[in-house]
């Protein structure tokens, strides 16, 4: 560990410089290092210890047992002698899963290491990835169809995680740390083409390197201007997204601006929007919905999965289906909020004579001498409701009809409160108010239902 940069390594000198051009790092950052054992990580830990003293940083080496393997004990112990010698307190955390993919697995591991950086208040975790792995897996997401964010390949930073040896290809790696005499063992299965990537690192990428004098720097540059284009497509989507109006689980969108937009900002908007329904979408949903929207007219109705996507006045309605049954109570007086956000409110005022605006289907008076609870029932609609629609003088209407009458959204329907009184619907808000418990001249005490958004 040198504060001399002229003493540093000639690989530590070119980290160093990626970690400026790319601020990775800034002066006396607290860094997790995610360590496996292998080369790559051992490396990783090297270069950066090396480079503390002149970024003043904090270092701590943290190792993941996936309980996979039966070995590991092995690279547990290299691990403690190279964090003992150089004096990087460490820790091995432990997740147990019984899914086994990479996908899981890798998923599993940043979740632990992002629950240990805030136990123990560090701001950043670096991985061990390499230019090798960097190859790999733009190659690989271009098998699998990912689009242009796929072939960007693996992020320099996301969030709190940083790559500072992705510049470096694992000949570099391997060589440095036989130059620096690290011990470190790497995985015996990343040998075997058993797995895709694997099969891509020892059979496609030979051949390529054989086939293509360009290979690999093509495939880098081109990752470089593609992440260039991803950063404004992102930009312009994120924009677009956010002017969105969202309530709950309803995104509503305007369907002229919708036809205006380029079909890469759709896409994006799409996969924000299902992944903000925790619902992942394959290519072909997405170029099924963006076909049927297309053409959507009417009251249509299209289903994906649990979300329901519904045009409306000229609006597009994406709603996310939910089975939760709502039931509430309201006491009289009193308040309660809703799901939603809004605030449904229950007061008693006395008669003086003052006129109401029963027109405004947001508020509803009762006689409230003809009720005399101290509660009412707030819940959602169920098929076969019935209510009493004021000045039908008792006759009951299907809620359904209800709905259809007033051109209310099928999406809509089920999350619309309704306030109930001795198994009798009340009031519908923003609908219709039943024939129960009129006001007249002789009311005394006037119960106010009132519905609005929180402030």
């Amino acid at each position: 560990m040198t504060k001399d940069i002229s003493n540093l390594d000639y690989i530590e000198k070119k980290v160093l410089d990626f970690i400026k051009s790319e601020s990775l790092i800034s002066q006396g950052d607290s860094i997790i290092l995610s360590v496996s054992g292998g080369s790559d990580s051992i490396a990783l830990s090297e270069i950066l210890y090396n480079l503390s003293s002149i970024l003043n940083l904090n270092l701590y080496i943290v190792y993941i047992d996936h309980h996979v393997r039966l070995n590991t004990y092995i690279e547990k112990e290299i691990i403690k002698d190279y964090a003992t010698s150089r004096s990087i307190p460490y820790a091995f955390l432990d997740i147990y899963t019984t899914d086994f993919t990479e996908k899981t697995l890798r998923e599993e591991r940043y979740k632990a290491l992002i629950k240990f950086s805030e136990k123990i208040k560090f701001n950043k975790i670096a991985l061990g990835h390499t230019l090798d792995d960097q190859i790999e897996t733009i190659i690989m997401n271009f098998f699998k169809g990912y689009g242009i964010e796929g072939l960007c390949g693996i992020p320099t930073k996301r969030d709190n995680f940083i790559r500072p040896i992705i510049i470096l290809s694992k000949e570099e790696i391997l060589e440095y740390c036989k130059r620096k005499n690290l011990k470190y063992v790497d995985d015996f299965t990343n040998l075997l083409p058993i797995t895709l990537r694997n099969r891509i690192r020892y059979q496609l990428i030979p051949f390529l390197k054989e086939n293509i004098p360009q290979f690999p720097q093509s495939i880098i540059s081109q990752s470089v201007i593609l992440s260039i284009e991803n950063d404004l497509l992102e930009k312009l989507s994120k924009k677009y997204f956010d002017g969105l109006k969202r309530s709950n689980n309803v995104i509503e969108i305007e369907n002229e601006g919708w036809k205006l937009l380029h079909d890469a900002i759709k896409i994006r908007v799409l996969k924000e929007i299902f992944k903000n329904f925790n619902e992942e979408l394959s290519n072909e949903a997405i170029f099924y919905i963006l076909r049927e929207m297309s053409i959507m007219e009417g009251s249509k109705t299209l289903e994906i999965g649990n979300t329901e996507i519904y045009l409306y006045n000229q609006k597009i309605y994406i709603y996310k289906k939910e089975e939760h049954e709502l039931m509430l109570i309201l006491p009289i007086p009193g308040e309660v909020k809703l799901p939603t956000g809004e605030i449904l409110k229950a007061e008693l005022i006395r008669n003086e004579g003052e006129p109401f605006n029963f027109k405004d289907l947001w508020h509803a008076y009762f006689d409230y001498d003809k009720i005399k609870a101290k509660e009412l029932i707030v819940r959602n609609w169920k098929e076969g409701d019935r209510i009493e629609p004021f000045g039908l003088e008792g006759k009951s209407k299907k809620v359904q009809d209800v709905f259809v009458d007033k051109k209310i959204p099928k999406w809509k329907r089920k999350i619309i409160p309704l306030v109930t009184y001795k198994d009798k619907i009340l009031w519908i808000p923003g609908v219709i108010r039943s024939d129960i418990a009129k006001v007249t001249n002789d009311t005394q005490t006037i119960l106010h239902l009132s519905l609005k958004k929180e402030v």
